[in-house]
C-alpha cells in the first residue's frame, strides 16, 4: 500500500482500538472471532489517545486500569481516539499481552503464554505458533471491525451507542 493510501485509511486503526475499548466495556469484555470464539479483551497499564490529522494532540494515561481513569474518557470526549495501547487477550487458559500501534497495527513487546516444551527447537516452533495465533486473533477482530465499519446500516447504531458510551462517566 502506498503512503497516500496508508494515510487515507490511518484513522481506521484508531477507530479499531477505540471500538475494542467499547467492546471490552459493553460486551462482557469479549469480542467474538470465527476461529477462536470469544476473545476476552482487556487494556493494560498504558493507553495513548490522539487526535488525527497533521497536528497531533495526545494524552497518555499510565495506570493499573487506564480505562477506568476519568482522564481517558475525557480524552475521548475531546475527540481523541486510541493511538497505542497495551492489550491483554485471553482465549481459554492462554493469555497474550502486547502493545498495538493503531496506525500500523504493529505488535510490540509481545508476551506469549507459557511455552510447554523444554527443548530448543520445539520451544521455538511452539513460540512461533503462538505468535501466529496472536496475529490471527488481531486480524480477525480487525476484519470484524472493518466489516462493521463499512456497513452503513450496521455501523450507524453502533456509532450512536459508542457516542452515548463516551458521554457516560468511566465505570467505577
Amino acid at each position: 500500500m502506498n503512503a497516500a493510501a496508508r494515510d487515507r485509511f490511518a484513522f481506521l486503526g484508531r477507530e479499531f482500538l477505540t471500538w475494542l475499548w467499547f467492546e471490552a466495556e459493553t460486551n462482557k469484555g469479549a469480542v467474538d472471532t470465527p476461529t477462536f470464539g470469544p476473545v476476552r479483551v482487556d487494556f493494560g497499564q498504558r493507553l495513548t489517545l490522539e487526535t488525527g490529522g497533521n497536528v497531533r494532540e495526545g494524552s497518555t494515561i499510565q495506570a493499573e486500569m487506564p480505562l477506568l481513569v476519568e482522564e481517558s474518557r475525557v480524552a475521548l470526549r475531546t475527540g481523541k481516539k486510541v493511538a497505542r495501547a497495551r492489550l491483554v487477550l485471553e482465549v481459554g487458559e492462554r493469555t497474550f499481552q502486547f502493545g498495538l500501534d493503531a496506525e500500523s497495527l504493529t505488535l510490540a513487546q509481545v508476551k506469549l503464554p507459557t511455552v510447554l516444551s523444554t527443548e530448543d527447537a520445539p520451544r521455538v516452533d511452539e513460540r512461533l505458533l503462538l505468535l501466529d495465533e496472536l496475529e490471527a486473533m488481531v486480524d480477525e477482530m480487525y476484519a470484524r471491525f472493518v466489516r462493521l465499519r463499512s456497513d452503513a446500516k450496521a455501523w450507524g447504531p453502533v456509532r450512536d451507542e459508542m457516542r452515548r458510551w463516551v458521554a457516560a462517566p468511566a465505570p467505577a
